[in-house]
């Protein structure tokens, strides 16, 4: 009888006879989006407050429906934590790592921030974990944020409703706190520094220092220096091209590099477009064809694209660079 009282319960919660349960609730566990919503709405029926959900129920159907999102959202059977983590992370018997882009220019931008977070808790606990299970051995790997203010932004933590992106930039705390012992290091990329947490800039040890114009930024890196050394800040905003300022444990004083040029087929495709000549100049007129566009945008629904590729310089190391566009690929 207890069981059978059990069994029904475990059912009206959206649960089947298939189901196990981990000792540890932290453990992935695969689920489809369908049985997302049936729990919930189980959930609901129980504590009877269904009327309450339907908006909630309607913005998650909406997103599982997203062609966009269908790489996430999808149960694909062949996917396996072991082939997540050999395809992102470090493929197995590596003795070269790998380096893995993750292109989230067409992530919804309500998710964008959640999908970044658990991309990055995963690669740090599978770090934790790597180094329990090999006797204090790491992985040296480094996650590099491409536009980091957008995933690692300055929030107020008294405030009473904590923004969403808030939940993104407390996992990269924990990483520029902890992550270090692990083997995890982050390399951040912003033309905004003083948008980025302020918890993460403190941690961070070397400064690659471009061109900056805008005055709290260039405030925010005054701090960073000496106060014998904060003259040299004062070229900052009349930096060319290709020329930074290096300062931190990289260097025992600050100095001015020259970045060397990228053969074209490694350029970001950042350039800046080129109004004048494509509106004025009749014989390089260009044709758009968007039948390809909403192809694409209707059809396809690719959302993460990733490229592993050995590393000749630095062997059994593993490199993550998390982007929001501008791939040259």
């Amino acid at each position: 009888m207890l069981m059978a009282a059990f069994k029904e319960a475990h059912a009206s919660f959206g649960g089947s006879d298939q189901d196990t349960f981990p000792i540890d609730a932290d453990v992935p566990r695969p689920f489809s989006g369908d049985e997302f919503v049936r729990s919930i709405q189980a959930s609901a029926d129980l504590l009877k407050t269904t009327e309450r959900i339907e908006t909630m129920l309607m913005r998650i159907r909406t997103l599982l429906s997203d062609s966009r999102m269908k790489t996430i959202t999808s149960c694909d059977e062949e996917l396996t934590l072991e082939k997540w983590l050999d395809d992102y992370i470090c493929p197995s018997n590596s003795s070269r790592g790998a380096i893995t882009i993750i292109d989230l220019s067409l992530v919804p931008a309500e998710v964008v921030h959640l999908v970044t977070a658990v991309i990055a808790r995963i690669t740090l606990e599978a770090l934790q974990r790597y180094r329990r299970i090999n006797n204090g051995s790491t992985l040296p790997t480094t996650l590099v944020m491409e536009e980091a203010h957008t995933f690692i932004r300055r929030y107020k933590s008294d405030s009473e409703e904590m923004p969403i992106y808030s939940m993104c930039s407390q996992v990269f705390e924990k990483i520029a706190r902890e992550g270090r012992k692990f083997g995890l290091g982050l390399v951040l990329s912003s033309q905004r520094p003083s948008e980025l947490s302020p918890t993460v800039l403190s941690q961070c040890n070397t400064f690659l220092l471009h061109r900056l114009s805008n005055d709290s930024d260039q405030d925010l890196v005054r701090r960073l220096v000496p106060d014998n050394l904060r003259g040299l800040l004062r070229e900052l905003p009349s930096l060319p091209s290709q020329r930074a300022i290096l300062l931190g444990w990289a260097s025992e004083l600050p100095v001015m590099v020259h970045m060397r040029y990228l053969d074209e087929a490694y350029q970001p495709q950042s350039h800046d477009p080129a109004y004048w000549k494509i509106w004025t100049d009749s014989s390089d007129s260009q044709k758009v064809n968007w039948g390809d566009v909403a192809n694409d945008w209707q059809e396809t629904g690719q959302v993460v694209d990733s490229m592993i590729e050995p590393i000749e310089e630095e062997p059994a190391a593993s490199f993550m660079d998390i982007d929001d566009g501008d791939l040259p690929f």
